[in-house]
């Protein structure tokens, strides 16, 4: 199994005081049918029309559910070749969710969380094509200008997309006094004109000028709709990404809760600068330069910009 996908000892935790967050999850679990897919897939990876025989239900109906399910980050899903074409692969993704009821006033100022819109970033460098942003409503219709990464309306955009280069988003700086861990999450993909399933790519991720690590994307990905995605965007564009989430502590940096470098809060040197510089591009440093696109709240899977979490743990 892929290291994206092992995550079955991941439990998800939402709190009544992130509602946006906690509200799709709580939806996803909220019918009989729902929660039986989920036990289904405990036992193993099965495609929809394995998931539709083994319930007893229409293969559509099966489909509708499992969107939901992956929506909400319960489930992954990925397009595998089968004997009779390509087959959607449904996988477990948490094998927990928990919900926090009474959060108070003094535990809600331990953490802090700012969301960027994609097109809000500070600095861009070093962009090749192909590139170019669109917003929800339209695209900008200059495709391939790099000039489009400084139009006003830049700051309208929900996808964006480049074959090298990096963006940098400028968080408000936290007093390293109040933080313990640091979270980074967004939704990603490589880029290729179209798409390409198996289209790999090295984004890198860094944080006041240390870089965490690098996520090998293993495409561009296309093939279905995203969820979130507007009538007008073409089938045959990008159609969605993979949510990924670093974390820093003192013991070092995860993606997806697996540790990817040595890196630690310490080294980030939070106290240093009036904000926290987040830069996310192509590596350039011998790695496979493939391209990336980065989704906004209303393109792709997820409805999220860039997420940056901070704050003191709660302790176990």
């Amino acid at each position: 199994m892929d290291n994206w996908m092992d995550t079955l000892n991941k439990r998800l935790e939402l709190d009544v005081a992130d509602l946006e967050s906690a509200l799709p999850v709580l939806h996803a679990l909220s019918t009989e049918l729902r929660l039986k897919i989920l036990k289904e897939l405990w036992k193993g990876g099965c495609s929809v029309n394995e998931l539709a025989r083994a319930l007893n239900v229409p293969v559509s109906t099966a489909a509708l559910n499992v969107q939901i399910l992956e929506h909400a980050g319960l489930l992954a899903c990925e397009m595998k070749p089968g004997s009779r074409g390509m087959v959607k692969l449904c996988t477990q993704r948490v094998s927990g969710v928990s919900l926090n009821l009474a959060q108070n006033a003094r535990d809600s100022k331990r953490i802090h969380k700012f969301e960027m819109p994609v097109g809000c970033y500070s600095v861009v460098s070093d962009v090749e094509p192909s590139c170019g942003l669109a917003g929800y409503a339209h695209n900008f219709e200059m495709d391939d200008m790099i000039g489009a990464f400084y139009h006003p309306q830049r700051f309208e955009a929900e996808i964006l997309w480049m074959h090298a280069g990096s963006v940098e988003y400028r968080f408000p700086a936290i007093p390293a006094s109040e933080i313990d861990f640091m979270e980074i999450s967004y939704e990603a993909c490589s880029e290729t004109r179209t798409y390409r399933n198996d289209y790999p790519s090295d984004i890198f991720t860094e944080i006041n000028g240390v870089r965490l690590g690098v996520w090998r994307s293993p495409g561009d990905f296309g093939g279905r709709r995203g969820f979130l995605n507007p009538d007008w965007w073409s089938d045959f564009n990008t159609q969605y990404g993979r949510l990924l989430t670093w974390r820093v502590d003192s013991r070092g940096t995860t993606l997806d809760e697996m540790h990817i470098s040595n890196v630690t809060l310490d080294d980030l040197k939070l106290g240093s600068r009036d904000h926290i510089a987040l830069r996310i591009g192509v590596t350039d440093e011998n790695g496979i330069v493939g391209g990336m696109n980065l989704f906004g709240k209303r393109f792709g899977d997820y409805p999220q910009g860039i997420v940056m979490r901070c704050g003191i743990a709660e302790k176990e």
